[in-house]
């Protein structure tokens, strides 16, 4: 028989989920039953299909920044405007640690750093205004212009 990739998020599909890798078992509802792969295969749960990660796709979100910068840019952006979608104002400090979560956990892209993210904020249309917090806390707060900058 052929070996085949099952299609993600069919059963029979490998997928992440809280960094680890799991078999798709079944489908209940919006549910999946997933079994863990290799020495703990015995585990069994039951997890969101929404916070199932698809392996390919974390594996290529990790190589983009490597060959293709704006693309992977674009993916951080968008990420990041889905993030900040009910808010006005936002502490980069607090917008990097969950992009830096969202990157661990193979949804997106790593920002290269914080003149990266700042890069990012301005294109999507919001401006440096103070900081935000004290001593360690202390980030620069970004507020919502409505205009996004034109890319340069």
């Amino acid at each position: 028989m052929l070996q085949l990739r099952t299609q993600f998020p069919m059963p029979g599909a490998t997928a992440l989920f809280e960094g680890l890798r799991w078999r798709i078992f079944q489908h209940v509802g919006d549910q999946a039953v997933i079994t863990r792969e290799g020495p703990a295969a015995g585990l069994t749960r039951l997890a969101p299909i929404d916070q199932l990660i698809d392996p390919v796709e974390a594996d290529h979100n990790a190589l983009l920044p490597y060959t293709d910068m704006s693309a992977a840019t674009a993916r951080i952006a968008l990420h990041a405007a889905k993030l900040l979608r009910d808010c006005n104002e936002v502490a980069l400090r607090e917008l990097g640690i969950e992009l830096a979560k969202a990157a661990e956990q193979g949804r997106i892209p790593r920002y290269v750093d914080n003149s990266h993210l700042t890069r990012i904020m301005r294109r999507l249309g919001w401006r440096k205004d103070g900081y935000a917090g004290a001593g360690y806390d202390r980030s620069p707060r970004y507020v919502r212009t409505g205009v996004p900058a034109k890319a340069a």
